[in-house]
């Protein structure tokens, strides 16, 4: 099979066959023999040295080569370590551009792509996708007290409630390089976090760490997003409105690519003076300033209650109310 061909039927089989980039991706991060041994996956070792007739030694080897770039993923099964390919393009995208030895020119052919197919595909996504796979956490400390908060969208009980921890780069910033956000700010839980560190992908952090990166995501405008699911925390991502893969998208628009937390920001008439500080601070344009009462304005339609407007208001006049009912979070 030629080169050009091998590549793209892996661009194939994560369903981007489509794509004019994701064929060049998967060149430069494998090349001829390990996209042959990609495409004949899943498989034991044993089982793919005798399907490729290479020595077992050899395509250990390789596969723990293709582990460390985000290629192959391991399970072990009754009858030995079964590895797979990544399997769509979300994971393809977070698990590569993380490899530990990636040259520039490859996380640059990652943002080609991101410039120049992302939107055309998160328009497929949404119209296929019954839901956003991911969702916003609102900051810490945010929520009315009377208001009801669930554990997995509290992002300090997420935290506390871990067992391994890991941070590792933010992708997205990675390849982007839009703005001087921290890079390696996004927390990994949980089985997630030993794959990172497994991989080589991701330092261990301890709890108090990870409250501080929380912290510190949180003074410097960054959302907390996590998995769309009840109960499923994987990560905590800390994400900015320009580099990020969802948020350019939801913005400009309008791609349901990120779902909201429960919650929507309410201003408090007594407290607010007006000062419109935490206007910089909402990047879905659901904050303005009422010109008569000089009081700021919730448009609780665009509020994706992340709750970052609360950070910056001195005046505590900010909290967050609950808007939607705790069944609006997927159980599955």
């Amino acid at each position: 099979m030629e080169v050009a061909d091998i590549h793209k039927k892996l661009a194939e089989k994560i369903f981007m066959g489509s794509s004019e980039i994701i064929p060049k991706i998967f060149a430069a991060i494998a090349d001829q023999e390990e996209a042959e041994l990609l495409l004949a996956l899943p498989g034991t070792v044993e089982s793919l040295s005798q399907a490729l007739g290479k020595d077992s030694e050899k395509i250990e080897e390789m596969l723990n080569v293709l582990y460390r770039k985000g290629l192959v993923f391991k399970k072990s099964t009754p009858e030995g370590v079964l590895h797979r390919m990544c399997r769509d393009l979300m994971q393809f995208h977070d698990a590569t551009i993380l490899w530990p030895e990636a040259p520039r020119e490859f996380l640059d052919l990652w943002q080609e792509f991101m410039e120049k197919e992302w939107t055309q595909f998160s328009e497929m996504a949404e119209k296929v996708l019954p839901r956003p796979v991911t969702r916003i956490v609102p900051v810490r400390e945010s929520i009315d007290a009377k208001q009801q908060i669930l554990a997995f969208e509290d992002v300090s009980k997420m935290i506390e409630e871990a067992g391994d921890i890991a941070v590792t780069n933010c992708t997205c910033r990675l390849t982007a390089r839009k703005c001087d956000r921290p890079v390696e700010i996004c927390i990994q839980i949980g089985k997630a976090a030993q794959y990172a560190i497994d991989r080589g992908t991701g330092r261990r952090i301890d709890k108090d760490e990870a409250l501080s990166l929380i912290k510190k995501a949180e003074e410097v405008g960054l959302i907390h997003t996590t998995m769309n699911r009840a109960g499923d925390t994987h990560f905590i991502c800390n994400c900015c409105e320009d580099c990020c893969m969802t948020f350019p998208v939801l913005i400009n628009k309008k791609l349901k690519m990120c779902d909201p937390s429960r919650f929507v920001a309410s201003i408090d008439p007594d407290l607010c003076q007006g000062c419109e500080t935490c206007l910089e601070r909402c990047y879905f344009g659901a904050l303005s300033l009422n010109s008569k009462t000089n009081v700021m304005e919730v448009n609780a339609a665009e509020c994706m209650g992340c709750g970052l407007c609360k950070v910056v208001c001195e005046n505590e006049a900010i909290t967050l109310v609950e808007h939607r009912p705790a069944d609006f979070i997927p159980q599955a």
